[in-house]
């Protein structure tokens, strides 16, 4: 869900309603638990990247001359939500929403149904995530073991959130933590 507070957007993914700022999952002995968790922080993180931003701020290519900007980011996760996750784990149909150059192509005009797909998307990735019940379960789709898709989540998110934080000041004109 995202909504407006004067000018600015806000928007939580499922999972981190009233989170403010993400908390790092605790050291554990059960890698399927910290893996999940891992994934949880990262696109909390994610969703953050949004805050003090307004619709014209997550559309703009803030960078120059970067053809990139937070909602190109938000399109390119939502694909790899589905191809890792949804499709990689759970199987049935591949698709590409925004085809191959993702990152382009978002404006604001699209932000709300951009949005809403990749919220969509997340919650179809954790249903997949929950049918495996062993890191070393195969994916119904790719055929990657459980475990290995996470740590790639993991990673994916890691490198778009150090985009995104950068896409964010820009926006912005200035440093807000």
């Amino acid at each position: 869900m995202w909504h407006h507070r004067g000018s600015v957007v806000n928007w939580e993914i499922p999972g981190t309603v009233g989170s403010s700022q993400p908390d790092q999952p605790q050291p554990s002995t059960d890698l399927r638990e910290l893996l999940i968790g891992w994934l949880g922080f990262q696109r909390q993180s994610f969703a953050r990247k949004l805050r003090d931003l307004d619709a014209s701020g997550v559309a703009a290519e803030a960078i120059p001359p970067l053809q990139l900007s937070i909602l190109g980011l938000i399109r390119h996760m939502t694909q790899m939500e589905h191809w890792y996750l949804t499709y990689g784990l759970g199987g049935g149909e591949a698709h590409w929403v925004y085809g191959e150059d993702d990152y382009a192509g978002g404006t604001l005009e699209t932000l709300e149904a951009d949005l809403a797909a990749y919220r969509e998307e997340i919650i179809n990735a954790d249903r997949a995530v929950a049918t495996l019940t062993s890191l070393d379960s195969p994916g119904l789709g790719l055929g990657w073991p459980l475990g290995a898709t996470l740590i790639k989540m993991v990673q994916e998110y890691a490198v778009h959130n150090g985009q995104g934080h950068m896409l964010r000041y820009a926006a912005l004109g200035e440093v807000i933590r």
